[in-house]
């Protein structure tokens, strides 16, 4: 078994900006509701063709994140076809191993897998998800000190992603799907991802 996906990734939380749960702290408030959104530019899995697939995991945790207890659910690409849909979940979920299956035991619930209708799109440092009759979120890219390029952090020794990310800012979120949750104006992470395994 065998993947590897690259592409364009952005995630929303209800913490302020910048996020302390990256720094191993605790969220800005009473718990963390957490959306993350992925666009498959290239990949595969065991010579599945994942290019052009959407996925997007909503958590909802403690305010302390490495706590655990995590309940998520992960929305795969209605496009995708039983064997795609097969290989994409195993790659967002972990179960195919790679870098996110280390946050595995950090779940304690998992509300459900399901196909969605799902829509995402990139305009220069704006992001935007859908998952059809269930979530929306959307991300805008903040300038660094020089005003011209974003601005980076790197290394953060926790996240869903390894590579570096620009720090942003969450615009117009509602998710009303296995929970509930609606914020605006507050963190967002963005980068270009990679998992392998």
């Amino acid at each position: 078994m065998s993947f590897s996906v690259e592409g364009d990734y952005f995630e929303v939380c209800n913490c302020d900006v910048s996020c302390n749960c990256v720094w191993l702290g605790t969220a800005t408030k009473d718990n963390c509701h957490v959306l993350l959104a992925w666009h498959v530019a290239n990949g595969s899995k065991d010579g599945v063709d994942l290019s052009g697939l959407n996925a997007v995991m909503a958590v909802q945790s403690p305010k302390r994140m490495t706590d655990g207890g995590w309940k998520v659910a992960l929305y795969l690409d209605d496009r995708a076809s039983a064997d795609q849909s097969e290989a994409l979940g195993a790659v967002f979920s972990g179960g195919a191993g790679g870098y996110l299956a280390g946050l595995g035991p950090l779940i304690g619930e998992v509300a459900g897998v399901e196909p969605a209708a799902i829509t995402f799109e990139k305009s220069g440092g704006s992001l935007h998800a859908e998952v059809a009759g269930a979530l929306s979120m959307s991300s805008d890219q903040l300038v660094g000190m020089d005003g011209e390029g974003p601005a980076v952090i790197t290394n953060v020794p926790f996240g869903a992603v390894t590579q570096h990310i620009r720090q942003a800012t969450a615009r117009d979120v509602s998710y009303h799907g296995h929970w509930s949750a609606d914020f605006s104006g507050t963190n967002s992470f963005i980068t270009d991802f990679r998992y392998e395994g």
